[in-house]
This record gives structure tokens, sequence and C-alpha cells, in this order.
């Protein structure tokens, strides 16, 4: 791997991180809240901004409306905009969905939806996880019924993130009841209009007070039948495919994202004097932003690594599956050292003007205990190291 960024790359991180410092997060408004993933809050203006640039669509094939540029360049793009923290949350999926759409959607669904998307316009919620079915995902029990001119659909999903927020979710369901089939060949995916009769969306309320997922009720939904997205029955199998790419564009923003926290704390130890001493005199704080650092840039050529190897067509599941819990562990130590060195003023919340950093360490902190859940346990994608990677037996 070379570790250098051409002459055009690094031109084009100059011009985004030049636009960023045109376009500050602050200058947007807000319609979500930044979990602490690396994605920012979600600002429908700054989506939409995107959108107007041709950013989102830019990896695209020109006959859809794309640029047809390398993937490297929405590496870099994704990277900056970490750094930044500009909210850029509610379009996360569309840079996903849209290679999704691109690969199995209908030339029906394509010409519907994927000029939206690429406007920053069209935006999308995972319908996929239940009460009964997290990361084993074949033991789902949402049913869709074909009928003549619909599928109808039945069941409950949790988790869902962005449903409160974006109108289409990626809708995972059951289509094949017969025993003897493979649970493999019995999931089929559908987009899902939450406007629909019968879609019940019902957030829930994280630690932190704000409103990150959602539970979604379907009673009776009737999807129409152009929103299949694939082919019956191979749900389970398009969404393999996609795992890697999802853990990997998850996770991939999650180094700079903590750069940017430690620079903050560093900042906070210089200037803010505890028992008559500066923090950043004190050994054990030096310690702790040295060694999330050390953290922060390991993950970073991880992830960076396993980028490379997407670009270049290479396998890159155990790199993306060690760089998925790396990131998650990371950011929770990271969030944990930050209330530490703040001491009890981290408590504080944000509606205090005493409260360091407006609070947001303590956000993060708490929002961040949910992280080594979502996207697949840690547990799980230890699993995945060590049969993938590792070759140890199932």
């Amino acid at each position: 791997m070379d570790f250098r960024f051409t002459k055009e790359q690094e031109a084009w991180r100059h011009e985004v991180r030049q636009f960023l410092k045109e376009n500050p997060a602050e200058k947007f408004p807000i319609e979500g809240v930044d979990e602490g993933y690396g994605c920012g809050a979600t600002s429908d203006k700054f989506g939409r901004l995107l959108g107007s640039k041709g950013w989102i669509s830019m990896t695209w094939p020109k006959e859809y409306g794309g640029q047809g540029r390398p993937l490297m360049d929405v590496l870099i793009l994704l990277e900056e905009m970490a750094y930044a923290r500009a909210p850029w949350y509610g379009v996360l999926f569309n840079f996903t969905t849209g290679n999704m759409l691109i690969k199995i959607g209908s030339a029906e669904l394509k010409k519907e939806l994927l000029p939206g998307v690429a406007r920053g316009e069209e935006c999308f919620w995972l319908a996929m996880s239940e009460p009964d079915a997290g990361s084993d995902l074949l033991s789902l029990r949402t049913q869709a019924v074909e009928k003549e001119d619909c599928w109808v659909v039945n069941g409950q999903k949790t988790w869902a993130s962005l449903a409160d927020l974006a109108r289409l979710g990626l809708l995972y369901t059951k289509t094949e009841t017969d025993p003897n089939i493979s649970k493999a060949k019995t999931i089929t995916m559908f987009l899902l209009d939450k406007n629909l009769p019968g879609v019940t969306v019902r957030p829930l309320i994280n630690l932190a007070g704000d409103i990150t997922h959602n539970e979604v009720f379907l009673d009776d939904v009737r999807i129409p039948k152009r929103y299949l997205l694939g082919q019956k029955n191979k749900g389970f199998i398009h969404m393999l495919e996609g795992l890697d790419f999802d853990r990997f564009w998850g996770r991939f923003i999650k180094p700079p994202f903590c750069k940017s926290v430690i620079e903050d704390l560093v900042r906070y130890a210089k200037e803010t004097r505890r028992d008559g001493t500066i923090l950043a005199n004190d050994p054990m704080v030096r310690h702790k932003l040295a060694e999330s650092a050390i953290e922060t840039e390991t993950c970073r050529l991880i992830f960076w690594n396993a980028g490379w190897k997407m670009c270049n067509g290479l396998p890159f599941s155990m790199d993306s599956a060690m760089g998925k819990i790396m990131a998650d562990e990371m950011g929770q130590r990271l969030f944990n050292k930050g209330m530490q060195i703040m001491g009890p003023y981290s408590q504080l919340g944000e509606a205090t003007k005493w409260a360091p950093l407006r609070a947001q360490i303590q956000k993060w902190y708490l929002c961040s205990l949910g992280h080594t859940i979502a996207g697949g346990t840690s547990e799980i994608i230890r699993n995945t190291i060590a049969t993938v990677g590792l070759g140890l037996p199932r």
C-alpha cells in the first residue's frame, strides 16, 4: 500500500476543506442530533448543498447522472466532512443506497428515485432489526404477502435510524414460509414509504434524551410492486453483499471525528486550571490524550488500508470488521476519558454556561454506549474476524 495521496487527490482535499471553511456546521439548521459517529447532525439544507455540487453522486456512472469519479474521492470527502463535523448524517445512506439502486434496482426505480437521491432531497432509513431479530437477521418475523398489484406487509421494526426524518426505508421482510427452505432464501428487500397507510413511526428516546432511533409498526401496509429491491427471496444475499461496505462506510468516518474531539480536549486542557494547576501539565491527562491520539491514528490506518483494498477490488471483510470494532470501542474510551478530564463539570447539561465544550462530550459519551451494538455487535463481528480473517472453525 502506498500511504501517499496523488497531487490530484491532495488538490481535491484542499477543495473540500475550502468548501467546509466557507460552509461551517453552525451555518445550517439542524433537524437531527449528532450521535458521535462522525457524520455530524442532520441538516436537510446541508444535504441539498452537497447534492447541488454533484458530490453525492460523483462516483455514479454518467448515464445515471454521476461523474464517474474514483471511489477514493468520496473517501477523502467523507474524511474531511467528519473532521469538520459537518451536518451530513441525513444523507449518509445516499452514498451507499444510490449505488445499491444502480446495481439491483429496476429501471423504473432508478428513473424515479436516483435524481432525488443525487440532489440530497431523498434520504433513507433502515428497517432491518426487530425485537427478536437483531444480529440474527434470519429470525425476522415481518411478513410480506404478494397480491396481484402489491405486497401486503405486517410486522414491527425497531432501532430504525432516521425513520423520523427520512421518507424511504430499506425494509427486510419474510416472503417465504416453507420450513423446508433455507432461511437465507426467505428474505426480500423493499423500499418502504413511511407515508403509506398502516405505517406508524414511534420515536425512541436515548440516554441523552434525544431521538436517534425509532420503532416502526406495519399493519396491512400495501407496498407497490415496483418498490421491490433486487430479486424476490434474495434479500439476505443482497444484504451480505453490502455488509462489508456498510460496516466500512458507517465507521470510516470515526477516526477523523475523534481526532477533532481530541484537539478540543487538548485546547481545554491547556486553558483550564484545577487546584491552581493547568490541566495540560497533569501527567495523567497527558497520558489519556496521547493514548487516544495513538488509537485514533491506528484506526485511521486500518480503514485506509481497507479503503485502498475496496478501491482496488480486493477482499476487505476482515479489515472492515477490525476497523468497526476498534472505531466503536475507541470512541467509547475517548468520550469516557473526556468526562474524566473535565471532572464533575462534564455532567452539566448544555443549558448551563458552565458546561465545558457545550456539553457535547457528555452527549457523545451517552450515545456511544450503543455504538458497539449498532451495525452488528462487537461479539458477532469478532466471530467474522475469527472465521473469515483467521480461518478458525465456525
